[in-house]
C-alpha cells in the first residue's frame, strides 16, 4: 500500500472525511464546497458530517444547515450542536445567563420540534430510542431518561472509584460514549477505564482499567494500556489503542479476544516510533500521528497500521523537518489522519488540508 500527495488546500476550516467536502476562507470570504460545487457563505462552517443521504453542516455561531447534495434543505438559525454520529437528530441548547448553565434538547432537523418535554442541564447521547444524559462536572453522573426527562436510572461517577495515584480526590468522568451493543452501554473515562452498563437498569456489567490505581480493585479487569477506545461495528467489538499496542474486547461478552504489543509484533514498523498520537480506528486499520526522538519542531509523520496483519502498512513524513523548522507548521493531535476509500485527509496547524491518493 502506498499513497502519494494529491493536493493541498489552504485555509480549510472544516471538512468531511467521508466524501471530501470542505469549507475554506480566501481573501476575507468564506466558502462551502459540496459535491464539487462552491457555495459562498457568510461564515465558514467548522463541522461537516455526512449522515445517510444528508450532509450536516454546523457553524461556530450555533447555526445549522441540512443539505442533500449541494441543495440546502433546512436551516436553523442558532443554538444548535451536533450529536453523536449514530443519530440523525440535531442537538439544541440554551444558555441561562443568570446561572451560566446550558440546557440541552434535541430535534429532528426538518421540523425542529424538540423531542424532550423540557431542556435539561445534561449533555445528550441518542441511539435509536435510547436517550442517555450525562453531566461530567456538576451532577457528575450518567442517566437514561425518557421523552419527559424522567430518569429511568442514574449512575454516579463516584461509584467508578477514585484515582489515588494521578488525581487523588477527583471524580472520574466520561471521555467518549462508544455505543450500545446487545443492551450494553459502553463508555471510556478520563481515568483510563472502559465501562459497560446494562442499558435497561444502569447496573455495571463490565469494567476494564489500564490505570495502576485500579490494580487492587477486584471489580476491574486489568488491561495493559487502554488508550483511545473505539466501537468496531463489523464484529461488534471494542478496540483500544495506545502507544504500546492494542486490545480487542468482545462488546457482547466482555471477553478480551486479542492483544498486541507493537514492539513484539512489529518492531521495525510501528515499533520504531517513539511516540504515537491520535489513533483513529477505521475498520481493520487505524491511522495515527507519530514522532521519533530525533524529530524536532513538532509532529510531521503519519502512518497506517493493519490490525489483522499486525504490521505497519504505510508511513510518511508529510511535513518534512526543513518545512517544520522554517514555517513552524506541524500536525496536531486534535486533527487525526482520516482514511476514506482510496484517499487520506489530514489538516495541519496552519489549516492546510493535505489530501493523499492511493496508488
Amino acid at each position: 500500500m502506498n499513497y502519494i500527495k494529491q493536493t493541498r488546500i489552504e485555509n480549510v476550516v472544516g471538512f468531511c472525511p467521508h466524501n471530501g467536502d470542505y469549507s475554506y476562507e480566501k481573501k476575507g470570504r468564506s466558502y462551502l464546497v459540496l459535491d464539487g460545487v462552491i457555495l459562498e457563505k457568510g461564515e465558514a462552517p467548522c463541522a461537516l458530517s455526512l449522515r445517510g443521504t444528508h450532509m450536516y453542516v454546523w457553524y461556530a455561531s450555533g447555526r445549522f444547515e441540512l443539505y442533500r447534495g449541494h441543495i440546502l434543505v433546512k436551516e436553523i438559525g442558532g443554538n444548535t450542536n451536533l450529536l453523536n454520529e449514530q443519530t440523525q437528530y440535531i442537538g439544541t441548547h440554551l444558555l441561562d445567563l443568570a446561572t451560566f448553565q446550558t440546557y440541552y434538547n434535541y430535534a429532528f432537523p426538518i421540523d425542529e420540534h424538540p423531542v424532550l418535554s423540557d431542556s435539561i442541564p445534561y449533555m445528550l447521547y441518542v441511539e435509536d430510542d435510547v436517550i442517555i444524559a450525562y453531566d461530567n462536572f456538576r451532577k457528575k453522573e450518567i442517566r437514561r431518561i425518557d421523552n419527559k426527562t424522567e430518569a429511568l436510572w442514574s449512575f454516579p461517577f463516584v461509584d467508578l472509584g477514585e484515582d489515588n495515584i494521578y488525581t487523588p480526590g477527583e471524580v472520574d468522568h466520561i471521555v467518549k460514549i462508544l455505543g450500545i451493543v446487545n443492551d450494553l452501554l459502553w463508555f471510556s473515562t478520563q481515568f483510563g477505564r472502559l465501562v459497560a452498563l446494562d442499558v435497561a437498569t444502569g447496573k455495571v456489567v463490565y469494567q476494564f482499567s489500564g490505570n495502576p490505581a485500579d490494580q487492587d480493585k477486584v471489580e476491574y479487569t486489568q488491561v495493559a494500556g487502554l488508550g483511545d477506545c473505539f466501537f468496531r461495528v463489523a464484529d461488534r467489538s471494542i478496540v483500544c489503542i495506545s502507544y504500546l499496542g492494542f486490545q480487542v474486547i468482545d462488546a457482547t461478552t466482555g471477553d478480551l479476544t486479542e492483544s498486541c504489543v507493537f514492539l513484539e509484533e512489529d518492531p521495525d514498523g510501528i515499533g520504531r516510533f517513539d511516540y504515537i498520537y491520535a489513533p483513529n480506528l477505521q475498520g481493520d486499520y487505524f491511522s495515527f500521528l507519530a514522532e521519533m526522538k530525533t524529530d524536532w519542531y513538532g509532529i510531521g509523520r503519519v502512518g497506517i497500521f493493519d490490525l489483522k496483519a499486525r504490521k505497519l502498512l504505510w508511513t510518511e513524513e508529510i511535513i518534512p523537518f526543513e518545512e517544520r523548522k522554517a514555517t513552524r507548521n506541524h500536525l496536531v493531535t486534535s486533527q487525526p489522519l482520516y482514511i476514506s476509500g482510496d484517499k487520506l485527509y489530514i489538516k495541519d496547524v496552519k489549516d492546510t488540508l493535505h489530501i493523499f491518493q492511493r496508488e
